[in-house]
């Protein structure tokens, strides 16, 4: 049993599985260990780090923070990062503010536009969740009817370039690579063929942001093709970064994506766990 999965999320973001709820699946399909990557938050990791000493899974702590390179959205992996540091909750909090704002401008545009919603809706239906975001919004449009899935509502009503986007301020990547390394934590890069570039422009980036600090790239990843995943350990090779690797599950929100499979054929070897471990001793 030497299976890892780095990148999930929880009901403290947009997952729909309880931390502990995850890390009892991840047991129950052998992986070995499992991180929570919730989005700006790291508010499931006392309840996950419970679940995994109850279930006997290795719990790794992370957090995914959304930011901006050159006009373009940029997920970074936070591992390890003490969450009481100062710099990082700084701009995580600024992150959490702006998508609150952004929230409230997309739901009311909708409202205007004639769908029969409101933040308080949102609310009720959510109680106690901090992270409200578009997959929230939209699932209360399906529950009236009005798209036919979670992802139709988010891509189709609320994506870039839909009737209903409303863009917000993101954190440079650099200064939240910065931040992290100040927090003791291990940045990675994500999911690095999502974004709109070509691989000099991704090449380009990443020695900007070793050069702020990274550490490492997600070199396994669910969409990821031979190609993309062989590239991706290349410039890490490239760049003296480490790899580590992970489905993105969200539970129902993405059904397509499995824990620790992602698409079916993924396998992320715990040797990924050992590298990331060996980064956050240097750090």
């Amino acid at each position: 049993m030497d299976r890892i999965d780095l990148h999930c999320h929880t009901t403290c973001s947009d997952g729909t599985d309880s931390p502990k709820e995850l890390v009892r699946k991840a047991k129950a399909l052998g992986l070995r260990a499992v991180a929570i990557t919730d989005h700006d938050t790291f508010r499931g990791h006392m309840e996950g780090m419970l679940a995994g000493m109850e279930y006997g899974v290795e719990f790794v702590p992370g957090v995914e923070l959304s930011s901006m390179y050159m006009g373009e959205h940029i997920h970074l992996l936070a591992y390890y990062a003490d969450e009481h540091s100062r710099r990082l909750k700084e701009l995580m909090d600024r992150a959490v503010y702006e998508r609150a704002h952004r929230n409230k401008k997309m739901v009311q545009r909708l409202h205007d536009a004639g769908y029969p919603i409101d933040m308080d809706i949102i609310r009720e239906r959510f109680p106690g969740q901090t992270m409200i975001g578009r997959p929230h919004i939209s699932e209360v449009l399906l529950e009236k009817g009005y798209v036919n899935s979670v992802r139709e509502g988010v891509v189709t009503l609320m994506g870039r370039d839909a009737p209903f986007y409303v863009p917000r301020y993101h954190v440079p990547l650099l200064d939240y690579i910065r931040a992290v390394r100040e927090a003791g934590g291990v940045p990675v890069i994500a999911h690095l063929y999502q974004y709109r570039m070509t691989d000099e422009q991704r090449r380009e980036m990443i020695r900007e942001a070793a050069d702020a600090g990274l550490l490492g790239l997600e070199g396994m990843y669910s969409t990821y093709d031979k190609d993309q995943q062989e590239t991706v350990f290349a410039f890490a090779k490239e760049f003296g970064l480490i790899c580590t690797g992970g489905s993105d599950y969200h539970g129902e929100g993405k059904p397509g994506i499995h824990l620790g499979t992602g698409m079916g054929d993924l396998k992320v070897p715990y040797a990924l766990l050992e590298g990331l471990r060996e980064a956050a001793k240097k750090r």
